[in-house]
């Protein structure tokens, strides 16, 4: 390569790196809660095929403390999407005496949006840890977040009956102390939420859980097993056809002599 085309790819490379780093990153930080959000359509479990009784065995026991160890596969502060995915989220139980509101935050390097999920996370009906007579969520409830972007950083926050905010962001917890548990099963998200505010919090995790489907894909990514990008794979095709290609020239020339 000539010492010219070196010295200008050198600097075009310089250039796009000083691009990028002064592009501003959207963070939690953004978020706000409004109190004017209204409840997104539910959908039951009954209309949407999905069983939650597997996820019922991440449901903690009341008061029994959580402790951070190998049992915790995912970092919650970093629910970032690799590809573009239909998001959901289920409700999977609730040992909480506030009632509990849920709300997401999704942000890119430019963008920053965010919604109601549920303005009541309280469990009526078979199976509550936690059952009240006017609580509206049964297990299994749906509600949808939408189509979100590849490189999308999702994050979670509740609202307690204490007038807490407390999310997913660590950093953004006004006590400093992680509220979230997160992890991976059967190709879905499960994040546990801890709702008292401070060290004289149970730890038990168990004050909202929910299930996150954020599409196949986006979770092998999150665990390290990413499906490989569909470039990637047809150059590896590309390499296996070259190499076939010359095996068989190969074999054609000691053939003929």
């Amino acid at each position: 390569m000539k010492a010219t085309l070196l010295t200008a790819l050198i600097a075009a490379t310089a250039t796009l790196t000083g691009l990028v780093a002064k592009v501003e990153t959207a963070s939690a930080a953004d978020f706000t809660w409004n109190n004017a959000w209204t409840q997104p359509t539910i959908y039951h479990e009954s209309a949407t095929g999905f069983n939650n009784t597997p996820f019922q065995q991440f449901v903690q026991k009341e008061g029994f403390k959580v402790l951070d160890s190998a049992k915790l596969q995912l970092d919650p502060n970093k629910l970032k999407l690799k590809y573009d995915s239909d998001v959901s989220v289920f409700f999977i139980n609730e040992g909480a005496s506030f009632r509990n509101q849920l709300a997401f935050n999704a942000t890119t390097a430019t963008t920053s949006n965010s919604g109601l999920l549920f303005k009541d996370a309280s469990c009526g009906g078979v199976g509550c840890m936690m059952s009240g007579g006017d609580a509206v969520l049964q297990l299994g409830d749906k509600v949808k977040v939408g189509n979100i972007a590849a490189g999308t950083q999702l994050d979670f926050f509740l609202k307690t009956g204490a007038s807490k905010i407390l999310g997913t962001q660590t950093a953004s917890n006004g006590d400093g102390l992680n509220h979230v548990l997160a992890y991976s099963y059967n190709n879905y998200i499960i994040l546990g939420f801890e709702d008292v505010y401070g060290t004289a919090s149970d730890r038990d995790f168990n004050d909202l859980v929910v299930v996150l489907d954020i599409g196949e894909a986006n979770v092998k990514a999150l665990m390290g097993t990413s499906i490989p990008e569909p470039s990637v794979t047809l150059s590896m095709f590309a390499v296996a056809a070259v190499s076939m290609f010359g095996l068989r020239r190969r074999l054609q020339t000691c053939n003929s002599n």
